[in-house]
C-alpha cells in the first residue's frame, strides 16, 4: 500500500464519512483521498493520511489510538467495499484484513473487537490478532448500517421490522425489544449501556428503554411531521439525548432516568484498549482556528420549558390529544445542512451513489462532556459545530452554537 503525507490543499478533498470514538473525545473522517483524526472538543487535527489508491467510505478508531478500521468508498476506493482493513497510523501500513462476501454497511469498535454490519447480518471479529469471526447475528435488511455500541451492550436490527436485538458484549446473550411498528432509522446506547434510544423511519417519536429489563422509560416527541432521523446520542451521564434530522434541527431532550445498576463510568475510559495496541495521541487543549461566536440561528423559544413539555398546564388536561401530553425537547438549534456552492452537490451525489447511498451522512452527534454536543457533517464543505447547553436570561436552558469550523481546512 502506497501511503504518503499529503502536500496538496483541501480544495479537491471531500469527506465521505465521519464518526466519533466510543468516548467521543476524538473523531475520524474518511475522505476521497484518505483519512483524518481530530480532537472532538477543539477540532484540532491530530493526524492526516492520504492514500494514492483512493478514498475511505466507512471509518472507526480504537479508543484514541493509531488503530483505525476502515472500508474503501467513493468513486475510487482505497480498498474493496467487500473488505475491512485495519490501518496502523504509527506503523504507516495496513495490519489486518477481513474479507466479506457482501458490501459492508457499517463498522463499530468494541475494545479489541470489531462489529461489522452487512446487509442482512452482523459479524463480530477480534482485531487484536489475525481476525476471526466469533459471532454472527441475522438481521432485517440494513442498507444504512444501523448499529450502536456501549461498554456493556451493542444494539442491532432484529429480524422483524422495528425490533432491536440487544446483545451483551461479554456473553453475547440476546434480548429482543419491539421498539416500533415500522422500520428503524436510528439507535443509540448510553455510554454505560443502561439506556437504549430508538427512532423509526417516521421520525416523530423517540423511545427510550432500560437495557436491564427492556422496559420503556420515556417516549419523546421530536415533532408531528415525518422526517429522516440522522443521528441519536446520549451525553456521558445518560441524562440528556440529542437528535438530528433532515429538518436541520438539533433537539435536546431530558431523559427521566438516572443511570444505575452498572453505574456511570468515566467517559474518557469507555472503550479503552491496552497500550500495546498502539500509542495514543496526547490530549491537547487548543482552539485550532475554530471560530467562536454565539449562533443567531439558535432559538431558545423553539424547545420545551425544561419540565417535560412545552404546553404547561394544558399538557396536564386528560381530554386533550396525546400530542399535548408528550415530552418534547427543552432546547433546539439549527445545524448546517447543504449550504455550500451548488456545484458541489453533484460531486457529493456521485460519491454517495458509488457507495450505494442516497446521500452522504449529515448530523452525526457526539458528546465530549455532559453539556457539550458536537454535530458533524460531510461533503465538500464538511462542518464541525459545537453546541453548549447553558442558561438563558430568564433561567431556562438553551442550546447555543459556540463554535464551528470547516474541518477539512484545519491544519
Amino acid at each position: 500500500m502506497d501511503a504518503r503525507t499529503p502536500i496538496e490543499g483541501s480544495s479537491n478533498v471531500l469527506a465521505l464519512a465521519a464518526s466519533f470514538n466510543l468516548s467521543c473525545d476524538c473523531f475520524v473522517v474518511g475522505t476521497n483521498t484518505g483519512l483524518r483524526v481530530f480532537d472532538a472538543a477543539t477540532c484540532k487535527l491530530l493526524a492526516k493520511r492520504a492514500f494514492r489508491e483512493g478514498g475511505v467510505g466507512l471509518i472507526q478508531i480504537v479508543g484514541r489510538t493509531n488503530i483505525i478500521p476502515l472500508v474503501g468508498g467513493g468513486r475510487r476506493p482505497v480498498q474493496s467495499p467487500l473488505r475491512v482493513v485495519v490501518w496502523d497510523e504509527k506503523r504507516e501500513k495496513f495490519t489486518r484484513e477481513i474479507p466479506c462476501q457482501r458490501t459492508v454497511r457499517g463498522l463499530r469498535v468494541l475494545g479489541q473487537k470489531l462489529v461489522v454490519v452487512l446487509e442482512e447480518e452482523v459479524r463480530v471479529f477480534a482485531i487484536d490478532r489475525q481476525p476471526v469471526c466469533e459471532h454472527v447475528f441475522p438481521t432485517t435488511p440494513n442498507p444504512t448500517g444501523i448499529c450502536a455500541v456501549s461498554r456493556t451492550h451493542f444494539a442491532i436490527l432484529g429480524q422483524i421490522p422495528g425490533h432491536v436485538k440487544l446483545v451483551r458484549n461479554q456473553t453475547h446473550e440476546v434480548s429482543i425489544i419491539p421498539a416500533h411498528a415500522s422500520e428503524l432509522a436510528a439507535v443509540a446506547l448510553s455510554p454505560d449501556g443502561s439506556l437504549l434510544a430508538t427512532a423509526s423511519e417516521k421520525g416523530t417519536l423517540i423511545r427510550v428503554f432500560l437495557t436491564s429489563n427492556n422496559g420503556r422509560v420515556a417516549e419523546l416527541r421530536r415533532g408531528v411531521d415525518q422526517v429522516v432521523i440522522f443521528s441519536l446520542g446520549f451525553n456521558p451521564s445518560g441524562t440528556l439525548l440529542a437528535c438530528t434530522s433532515d429538518k436541520g434541527t438539533l433537539h435536546i431532550f431530558d431523559i427521566p432516568h438516572q443511570a444505575t445498576g452498572e453505574g456511570v463510568v468515566d467517559p474518557r475510559r469507555v472503550g479503552g484498549v491496552p497500550s500495546e495496541v498502539g500509542g495514543e495521541w496526547a490530549y491537547e487543549e487548543s482552539d485550532g482556528g475554530v471560530s467562536f461566536s454565539s449562533d443567531p440561528r439558535s432559538d431558545p423559544t423553539r424547545g420545551g420549558d425544561g419540565h417535560g413539555g412545552r404546553w404547561g398546564v394544558l399538557g396536564k388536561l386528560p381530554f386533550l390529544p396525546k400530542y399535548f401530553r408528550d415530552t418534547v425537547s427543552f432546547a433546539s438549534a439549527e445545524f448546517a445542512m447543504d449550504d455550500g456552492p451548488g456545484a458541489n452537490r453533484q460531486r457529493e451525489s456521485d460519491e454517495a451513489a458509488a457507495m450505494g447511498r442516497t446521500r452522504l451522512p449529515l448530523g452525526t452527534v457526539g458528546w465530549p462532556n455532559d453539556n457539550t454536543v458536537v454535530v458533524l457533517g460531510t461533503g465538500v464543505e464538511a462542518k464541525y459545530e459545537r453546541f453548549v447547553i447553558s442558561t438563558g436570561s430568564e433561567g431556562q436552558r438553551i442550546c447555543v452554537r459556540q463554535a464551528w469550523a470547516n474541518y477539512l481546512n484545519m491544519e
